[in-house]
C-alpha cells in the first residue's frame, strides 16, 4: 500500500505510475491512455470487452465520414475511431478532469485526426453547473444535482461551470460539418440534446446515431424524435 511508504518514496512512485500510459492492443494498433486514476486504467483496459457493439459500429462506418463522440469521457471510443485513420473525429467532453485525459491523444500521434472541445450540448445555450469529482477522471458526471456517485457522500462534492449550446447552433456558428455518425452518452441530458438538434436530425447526411439510454428512462421518446432514415 502506498500509504505505508515514506512520503518521498510515495511521491516518486506516484510520479512513475502517472508517467506510464496504459497501453491497449486493438485491431487498428496500440492505443495509449493516461494512467491517472484507477477508473481510467480499467476503462482503458476494458476497451475491447466492455462495449464490443460500439466498436463494431465504429468499424462499420463509411470511410471519410464525420464521427461525433458526445460525452467522450477520456476518449475510449474517440481514440479507437481515430486509429482507423479514415474518419474525421470530433470529441466533446465538458468535465475538465476527463477533457485533460481526452486531449492527451498526442500520446498516440492523433492530434491532427481529432478535434477535442470542452463543451456540452443541450436544448439551449448558456452556462450550466456540472456536478463532478474534480480529481477523479474517467467517471460519468451529471448536470442533475440529485444523482449520487459515492455512497459515502450525499452528492458530487464539486460544481464546475460548463458552456453549453445546441448542436444546431454549434454547426451554424462555427461552420462545422454535419456529422454522419453521432454517439451520445450524457446521463440525464439526452432528450435535451436531441431537442436542440432538430435541423441536424433532419439532414440526410446523418446516417446513424448511437445513444446510451435506458428504454424506460426515455429511450422510446428519443427514438420518436429521429427521422425515418436515421438508424439507431
Amino acid at each position: 500500500m502506498l500509504k505505508w511508504l515514506p512520503a518521498e518514496q510515495r511521491a516518486d512512485l506516484i510520479d512513475l505510475l502517472l508517467s506510464e500510459p496504459a497501453v491497449v492492443d486493438t485491431p487498428h494498433g496500440k492505443i495509449r491512455f493516461l494512467n491517472h486514476s484507477g477508473a481510467g486504467y480499467w476503462r482503458a483496459r476494458a476497451i475491447m470487452t466492455k462495449e464490443p457493439g460500439s466498436l463494431e459500429w465504429i468499424d462499420s462506418m463509411v470511410p471519410g465520414s464525420v464521427f461525433w463522440d458526445i460525452g467522450a469521457n477520456i476518449g475510449v471510443l474517440t481514440l479507437y475511431a481515430a486509429m482507423r485513420g479514415d474518419l474525421k473525429v470530433w470529441a466533446f467532453e465538458p468535465a475538465a478532469v476527463n477533457y485533460y485525459n481526452l486531449v492527451a491523444c498526442e500520446l498516440n500521434g492523433l492530434e491532427r485526426r481529432v478535434r477535442c472541445l470542452r463543451l456540452g450540448f443541450s436544448d439551449t445555450s448558456g452556462i450550466m453547473d456540472l456536478h463532478v469529482l474534480q480529481l477523479m477522471s474517467a467517471r460519468s458526471f451529471t448536470f442533475k444535482e440529485s444523482k449520487k456517485l459515492d455512497p459515502k457522500r450525499e452528492s458530487f462534492p464539486s460544481i464546475q461551470a460548463v458552456q453549453v449550446c445546441t448542436i444546431d447552433e454549434f454547426i451554424a456558428r462555427y461552420g462545422a460539418p454535419c456529422p454522419n455518425y453521432i454517439k451520445i452518452d450524457v446521463p440525464g441530458l439526452t432528450q435535451e440534446i436531441f431537442a436542440g438538434a432538430t435541423q441536424t436530425l433532419a439532414n440526410p447526411a446523418l446516417r446513424q446515431i448511437h445513444v446510451e439510454a435506458r428504454e424506460h428512462k426515455g429511450g422510446r421518446r428519443i427514438a420518436e424524435l429521429l427521422p425515418p432514415w436515421v438508424s439507431n
